[in-house]
């Protein structure tokens, strides 16, 4: 009876930390996605600032483009940064807490383990 509860619990905190592994490498993805976007904004930004006064940018909404000042552009873009930046620091102290749960899940394992050796 009890080593069937221990399979039990085994096996629920094996899913828990597979689970928690997969969120982990979701975050990582999500966050170098995001860091790419952040130097396309970056770079974008710079190539528009070399831009001589009076260029004329559109900006792209949906599948039309629209005249906009450089200076909204620029603004945009630097907001746009700004949210990703933000974003990617949420994604990394996930990340760090989804780890810290992984870790205590394999100390929860190894004392359940140890747990079922000594009573054997």
């Amino acid at each position: 009876m009890a080593d069937e509860e221990l399979r039990k619990a085994f096996t629920e905190l094996q899913q828990k930390m597979q689970m928690t592994e997969q969120r982990v490498r979701l975050a990582d993805m999500q966050a170098e996605s995001l860091k790419r976007s952040v130097v396309r904004s970056q770079l974008t930004d710079k190539e528009i600032l070399l831009l001589p006064e009076g260029t004329r940018t559109y900006e792209s909404v949906g599948r039309a483009f629209i005249l906009t000042p450089t200076a909204d552009v620029r603004s945009k873009l630097s907001t746009n940064v700004k949210n990703m930046e933000e974003k990617i620091v949420k994604l990394s102290e996930q990340k760090e807490y989804m780890e810290k749960s992984v870790k205590e899940s394999e100390a929860a394992l190894r004392e359940m383990v140890k747990q079922r050796q000594a009573k054997a």
